[in-house]
């Protein structure tokens, strides 16, 4: 690896709460990446290996000898419960649509009581959790797991299938397909649909040569027809700061003539708790009738970030033109850390002149736009306005205590949503 790569993940790994001062705070001031999603260390780690995963992902795939010809690259995974970076997947599908992907969103929930784990990857052109913009015709074709540490060093990686081998598990198999269309519909219903077809088959591991559970595979009818399973290969990265799980629909169950089903891409795996025939056999038919309403993506990245930006609509052009103008520098602002606590502590007024204010000097140098600030402050204070705001010009990233307790607290929310979903 690139020996600057390979300092930056070392330094990462040094230091979770320092590293968006030591790195970001030159690049971004203002960054949503930095202001308000936890784990910062592992979306810098993914950015600065990206292009090294992509090629071994690649590499790992041809050495299976399943051919790699679709546009690919990796990015971060940012996960909806957690509101942060939790790894990085490699995306798939035509180039001009790759090229936009910024990140995929991970959402989970669970169908038929915790019977089944759904976790749904959305694609989007947009860091902005309130500006979901998905990408069509990509999908997933893997994923990384990122250990700062390197605690995955030798622990896994994918041996070939010989002759004898008979994948183990099978009943996870039965159980996917049994529960298959019922599965479908509560991803595209979370998802909030693709322009193309979906539907759901098993997932095999190749290292541990059994079935897993399962995925929602997307892609032309004509092709999506021919898949019958998912085979997943692993293997270490990097010494191990790296595991990577790569997907490769195949059009046969035979572990001994897997062959990749091209233009085919994943948007959802599924882990299941059925562990034997008898029980699929009693619910089978309740999968099949059950209606379970799920909270759109888009939604529900509305509730978990609600608290952490604030949305500053087009300001009035004073009279200038009729209404409202919305042109090259005026639309929506989003502010985020410091600046979203400082407007919140505002009353109504101060907000509307703080919004033409932001509006002059988000451009601003940080520390020209700090200054600007306490001078606004000052001035308000001359007038005899009582702003009721503590400055605090230090306080330039909300992440300080965040970066490593991701999950702690959002765990409760993913289980409210499954408690939802059981009581329905």
């Amino acid at each position: 690896m690139n020996p600057k790569i390979r300092r930056l993940l070392l330094l990462v790994g040094m230091d979770l709460v320092a590293i968006p001062f030591l790195l970001l705070g030159r690049v971004a001031a203002a960054d949503l990446g930095t202001e308000i999603f936890r784990a910062v260390a592992i979306g810098l780690a993914v950015k600065a290996a990206s292009a090294d995963l992509n090629k071994a992902i690649n590499t790992l795939t041809f050495q299976n000898k399943i051919p790699a010809d679709m546009s690919t690259k990796v990015v971060p995974i940012l996960s909806v419960g957690e509101k942060g970076y939790v790894g990085a997947a490699q995306v798939a599908g035509p180039q001009s649509y790759v090229s936009s992907v910024q990140a995929v969103w991970l959402y989970e929930d669970n169908f038929s009581q915790n019977e089944f784990r759904l976790k749904v990857y959305v694609p989007s052109a947009s860091l902005n959790p309130l500006e979901l913009k998905r990408v069509q015709k990509v999908g997933i074709s893997a994923i990384i797991d990122v250990s700062l540490d390197g605690r995955w060093k030798g622990q896994t990686y994918s041996h070939s299938v010989g002759a004898g081998d008979i994948l183990k598990a099978g009943v996870v198999a039965v159980a996917i397909n049994a529960a298959a269309d019922p599965l479908n519909k509560a991803i595209n219903s979370i998802a909030g649909g693709w322009n193309t077809s979906t539907k759901v088959v098993p997932v095999a591991t190749i290292g541990d040569k059994a079935y897993i559970g399962g995925a929602q595979v997307a892609g032309a009818a004509s092709s999506l027809d021919k898949v019958k399973a998912v085979y997943q290969y692993e293997d270490i990265f990097d010494g191990g700061k790296f595991r990577i799980k790569a997907f490769v629909p195949s059009d046969s169950t035979n572990p001994l003539q897997i062959s990749r089903v091209s233009g085919i891409g994943l948007t959802a795996l599924i882990d299941t708790s059925i562990a034997d025939q008898q029980r699929i056999r009693e619910r089978q038919d309740y999968w099949r009738t059950a209606e379970v309403k799920y909270i759109p993506l888009n939604t529900r990245l509305q509730e978990r970030f609600k608290d952490d930006i604030v949305v500053l609509e087009p300001r009035h052009d004073r009279g200038l033109h009729l209404g409202w103008y919305i042109g090259k520098g005026n639309q929506k602002k989003y502010l985020t850390g410091v600046w979203a606590q400082r407007y919140r502590a505002l009353d109504d007024k101060d907000k509307e002149d703080f919004a033409t204010w932001w509006y002059e000097h988000e451009k601003d140098k940080p520390e020209v736009r700090e200054k600007n600030w306490n001078t606004w402050i000052e001035n308000r204070k001359a007038l005899g306005k009582n702003v009721g705001i503590t400055n605090r010009p230090n306080d330039n990233d909300n992440n300080k205590n965040k970066s490593d307790d991701r999950g702690k607290s959002d765990d409760k929310e993913r289980g409210k949503s499954g408690n939802k979903s059981k009581n329905k």
